[in-house]
């Protein structure tokens, strides 16, 4: 077992290594507080489903208007201030969307994390990318696993807030105000991260067939987990009538396996291999998620919310890593063109979902996470990550 930990002490002894790693950490951190605030602030506006779903759609068209740009803004700026200016940005969004008194100030709210989180998310993932060339190992995994970790830790925090009584607005502008101190203690070794521009390479995200093909698998994996995030605190609620303290719970389950499985990943990807990584990996969340709406009890919830994580951890590290190694395009570039059509499905699910709950049942809305966890499975026989 200890050769299959090794490498995080190496992980976690780089200054510039371990930093990016915080930054994923501090992104999903505050987006776990937020997520576990969903049910507040729906009951707060008194808004149902399908309203929800709407405002939620707010954050994939801000993520849709940046994504295009983002490997030119990592250019304008340089990677690393890229990465340090896009989070300062974005960990305001809890802060933001805690001042929601209407359904217009949670669309905007959601609009402005899709917008940053956009530029963040690929910045980041293209600082992660860079470091693997420069210190000749790979990262790109356990980095996914600090995002999971925060994810997990973040809904915990949320989960107990809410045990607590916390305010909606107290605890959703304190997140922020630690984010921001976060941000500024990495600020120095962030911006220490360089990326070497070939002219020639793209800095404009459209994507080559190959990227295309990614960008699909990408998206069917995403919208499950942006659908987990989002709805798994409400079907834990009002599907499943779990107790209170059950509701953060099945996101902190999914989060935390996804975490273990991306901790794990760095070091078991080049044994099992990127192809079977995916494939195996979609096929069995798509098996732990079935297992939850057929059994509809909260404790194999748990348990098959945790499950889907796992089989999820390492596909999108191995397809940012992928899309990072193209031919004619920059790290930054070849991530974006990826995040444009598979980060949609992290955004575009989560009020897909809500659509689907309003017309029918939020159970039948799994059962699209399902369809894709198996079609992301089938794609992934069709090409070689690399």
């Amino acid at each position: 077992m200890t050769r299959y930990v090794a490498h995080l002490q190496s992980f976690f002894l780089n200054q510039k290594v371990r930093s990016i790693g915080f930054t994923f950490f501090i992104s999903s951190f505050l987006f776990g507080n937020w997520v576990t605030r969903i049910p507040t602030a729906k009951s707060l506006l008194g808004i149902g489903e399908a309203e929800l779903g709407l405002a939620l759609l707010f954050a994939p068209i801000g993520g849709v208007i940046l994504l295009p740009i983002t490997g030119w803004l990592n250019k304008r700026f340089g990677l690393g201030k890229s990465i340090f200016i896009a989070s300062l940005l974005h960990v305001l969004t809890p802060a933001i969307l805690a001042q929601s008194s209407s359904w217009w100030m949670l669309a905007f709210g959601m609009f402005y994390f899709g917008l940053t989180n956009a530029w963040m998310d690929v910045a980041m993932n293209a600082g992660a990318a860079i470091m693997e060339k420069e210190i000749g190992r790979p990262i790109m995994s356990t980095c996914h696993g600090m995002w999971s970790l925060g994810a997990m830790v973040g809904s915990a925090v949320g989960s107990i807030s809410l045990w607590a009584d916390i305010g909606f607005q107290a605890h959703l502008i304190g997140a922020s105000f630690l984010g921001v101190f976060v941000v500024y203690l990495l600020k120095r070794s962030i911006e220490d991260i360089h990326e070497p521009i070939d002219h020639q390479s793209k800095v404009v995200a459209w994507p080559s067939p190959r990227l295309l093909l990614l960008s699909f698998i990408a998206f069917s994996i995403l919208l499950g987990e942006g659908a987990i995030a989002d709805w798994s605190a409400l079907f834990m609620k009002d599907s499943l009538h779990s107790p209170i303290i059950f509701i953060g719970l099945a996101y902190s389950a999914f989060s935390m396996f996804m975490a273990i499985g991306r901790f794990l990943g760095d070091s078991m990807i080049p044994i099992i291999g990127m192809n079977r990584i995916v494939y195996l990996g979609s096929a069995l969340s798509a098996f732990s998620l079935t297992t939850v709406l057929l059994f509809q009890n909260p404790w194999i919830a748990l348990i098959g919310f945790g499950l889907t994580g796992l089989g999820f951890s390492c596909s999108i590290p191995v397809i940012f890593s992928s899309a990072a190694n193209e031919p004619g395009y920059s790290a930054g570039a070849g991530i974006a063109s990826v995040t444009i059509i598979g980060y949609a499905g992290f955004l575009l699910g989560p009020p897909l979902i809500g659509y689907i709950a309003g017309e029918y049942s939020l159970t039948t809305g799994f059962g699209l996470v399902i369809a894709l966890s198996i079609l992301a499975t089938f794609l992934s026989l069709w090409i070689r990550f690399k």
